[in-house]
């Protein structure tokens, strides 16, 4: 009964976050000692942790945008951030077509619409990486102000337990971000990061794949038990994801293939055309001729042609 009651007056002190980060640390507990096996139960105790990194960052997040010098930074951050997946939407349209995107505003909106899931995953793997630095350096002030009695910084008076919920924090913002870039990764979400996508944020050299490959070839020949385990399934998941990050970019490719030459494509037009193909003009002089085909990776082929109309003294025979 006392053992009740001193864990139910713990249970009640302290706050909502802590109380998420003391069950995602217990069923991590039981994991460990049972070797339990779940992917559901993995997903609840993540579940909880991102509950509690939420519930303490969304009412900062609610007095920084209050404020107007913190309201112009969220405005800025956020404007990068566009500007970024504007670019990014604009090389996916130019891949495709050959042309700018400027001649496709359609297009583009829906290259930029595509890419919405992509960027969200990487905003918030960038946003928690940033908070995971904020944590550090929050906790390397804690244990530099602890030897001069000052035990709680930036929190309220009744607030117990900092230094451990701290540590905790940062300990489940880390396995938070980790587990979403995982998700991301089999998913494919990841494709923006990827080396063959369009306009990848991130290049790797030649010689750096050629070294990778034959690391890999290496090891597969070798087969020696100097090769852990995690090992094993590290370089299974990293495959696995890039793997799907192509598949994920066929599929972004494929679709907006698709958009422009069912909707942004015109059937007809005062520029003559064969039968059979669409057209996007792109100035008085220039269309963009669409033909399908199934021998084309996206299953269609453009071709710039000069515009044959009557408007620039080109006589057309019916």
């Amino acid at each position: 009964m006392k053992r009740r009651i001193g864990f139910t007056r713990f249970w009640l002190s302290i706050t909502f976050a802590q109380r998420c980060y003391f069950l995602a640390t217990s069923m991590l507990v039981l994991q460990l000692l049972l070797s339990i096996e779940s992917r559901l139960f993995e997903a609840i105790m993540f579940g909880f942790a991102l509950a509690g990194i939420v519930s303490e960052t969304w009412p900062r997040f609610m007095v920084l945008w209050n404020s107007l010098p913190g309201k112009a930074l969220i405005l800025f951050i956020y404007a990068i951030i566009g500007n970024f997946a504007l670019a990014s939407a604009s090389g996916l349209v130019n891949s495709i077509t050959g042309v700018s995107a400027s001649a496709l505003p359609y297009s583009h909106n829906f290259a930029l619409i595509l890419m919405v899931p992509s960027w969200f995953f990487v905003t918030t793997l960038m946003a928690l990486v940033g908070g995971m630095l904020l944590i550090f350096v929050y906790l390397f002030f804690l244990l530099l102000l602890k030897p001069f009695g000052v035990q709680r910084l930036w929190h309220k008076p009744g607030y117990r337990f900092v230094l451990s919920t701290a540590v905790a924090r940062f300990v489940w913002t880390l396995g938070v971000a980790l587990q979403l870039g995982v998700v991301a990764g089999q998913v494919g979400l990841l494709s923006e990061f990827n080396s063959e996508s369009a306009n990848p944020l991130i290049t790797v050299e030649d010689t750096t794949k050629q070294q990778l490959e034959s690391n890999e070839t290496q090891l597969i020949e070798k087969q020696t038990e100097e090769v852990s385990e995690l090992e094993k399934d590290l370089t299974t998941l990293l495959n696995d994801a890039k793997e799907k990050s192509i598949n994920y970019k066929k599929t972004q490719r494929q679709a907006l293939a698709s958009f422009i030459y069912e909707f942004e494509a015109d059937s007809r037009s005062r520029c003559a055309h064969p039968e059979g193909t669409r057209v996007i003009e792109l100035n008085d002089y220039e269309i963009l001729q669409i033909v399908q085909s199934t021998e084309a990776e996206d299953g269609y082929i453009y071709s710039v042609e000069p515009c044959r109309s009557a408007a620039v003294g080109v006589t057309i025979t019916p």
